[in-house]
């Protein structure tokens, strides 16, 4: 017990200790929790249910409430459903007490890691990370291969790119329409090309950061050291990574401004940097990533997050928007989130299976996203199901459309 409170208290804040009080057990993020939808047990309620049992002694009036007792297989079933969750937040978007769910998973994450509760394959995709700097492959020499021969990069200027480890090892496309865009909109850039390292997203959303500390301070210095003051990022878990995470790592606030790829379009388009050629009756779906939206839309805006990457659409003539019944921070996860599609690919393609049938029920040609793991889990449910749409970042998308 002792030992608990004292991790307890390391892991989690004042705050989160009034949040797991807090819980009313209305049952809203029940309804709300992709995973209980997909017929998994063990949603947000009964997660801090089962935390705070952890802290309660048998025989404690909330350990009889819960009908269980401390220690046996619930401490297991409570793990189980935190490796289990997508992180998308849609817990804390219903939640009537106002509880931030997803940090409060991500702290039950660490101090559970710290008493021994660990999950094979997050801490296999964990130690790549700590050894190779990314979680694809096992060192980080070929980072930079996917950048196109010639490409023009400064060694120092105010805009920064940073690509992820999807661009530069599983989605090199992604990063190639990027460079385009930059390109024909005459944008200087620089980028940490080889130097650059996994965002440490894993890391921080399964409490093994802080051996990554250095490598992560290494990156910070290095920007601010080439004047960089805008960062472009192309991915969603590392937008919410280097945005939230990166300044606990430095304890002050970051040297440069992290900015959606999709913000930095709509500026180009607004500004008339690059225009779009005409498609006739294009039905495009947009999904709103879990990571890039309602977990950034009080830090960043909801006009940043939601509206942004619409506007680019809107400015493609002759193509027509559709959206999902619930979307912006309503939106349903594609299941890919929280090591999900690593640690449970069936259950991650059992959810996304339903965002396609969605698309399909929409009459959608293309479903885009700001997401490369909505991507690649939305194309692998896309494969699974038969379907014809094609699945496209919005980045890829506005690079295709771009005229000359």
């Amino acid at each position: 017990m002792d030992r608990f409170a004292e991790t307890q208290s390391r892991w989690f804040s004042p705050l989160q200790m009034l949040e797991l009080d807090a819980c009313t057990r209305c049952q809203e993020c029940v309804r709300a929790c992709p995973v209980v939808t997909a017929g998994y047990p063990g949603g947000a309620m009964e997660r801090i249910a089962g935390w705070r049992m952890l802290g309660n002694p048998p025989g404690r009036l909330l350990s009889r409430l819960a009908r269980a007792s401390p220690g046996g297989p619930d401490r297991i079933a409570l793990f189980s459903s935190l490796f289990r969750c997508t992180s998308c937040g849609a817990c804390s978007i219903v939640c009537e007490s106002g509880i931030a769910c997803a940090p409060l998973w991500e702290s039950m994450m660490g101090a559970g890691r710290e008493m021994g509760f660990v999950d094979p394959g997050v801490e296999k995709v964990a130690g790549m990370v700590m050894r190779g700097r990314n979680q694809f492959v096992p060192g980080n020499a070929a980072r930079g291969d996917w950048i196109p021969e010639g490409t023009r990069i400064a060694d120092a200027a105010p805009i920064g790119l940073f690509a992820g480890c999807m661009a530069a090892f599983r989605q090199p496309e992604l990063g190639r329409a990027a460079l385009r865009i930059l390109e024909r909109s005459g944008t200087r850039f620089c980028m940490l090309q080889e130097k650059e390292s996994c965002c440490g997203s894993i890391l921080f959303r399964s409490g093994s950061w802080p051996g990554y500390r250095a490598t992560l301070v290494a990156m910070i210095e290095d920007l601010e050291a080439r004047g960089v003051k805008t960062l472009l990022v192309l991915c969603a878990g590392c937008l919410k990574t280097i945005l939230l995470d990166w300044p606990r790592v430095i304890d002050r606030e970051l040297p440069f401004q992290p900015v959606p790829f999709a913000v930095f379009l709509r500026d180009l388009v607004r500004e008339g940097k690059i225009r779009f050629g005409g498609t006739e009756g294009l039905r495009v779906a947009y999904h709103d990533p879990c990571y890039g939206g309602r977990h950034l839309m009080h830090p960043l805006g909801r006009d940043r997050v939601f509206e942004a990457p619409r506007e680019v659409l809107a400015a493609i003539p002759g193509l027509e928007l559709v959206e999902f019944d619930r979307n912006r921070e309503h939106q349903v996860c594609c299941g890919a989130g929280g090591g999900v599609k690593a640690g449970e690919p069936a259950l991650a393609l059992r959810i996304a299976r339903e965002k396609i049938a969605a698309v399909d029920g929409m009459r959608a040609q293309i479903v885009a996203s700001t997401c490369p793991f909505c991507r690649r889990n939305l194309d692998d449910a896309r494969e699974a199901c038969g379907s014809p749409v094609e699945v496209l970042d919005l980045v890829q998308l506005a690079d295709r459309m771009m005229l000359e």
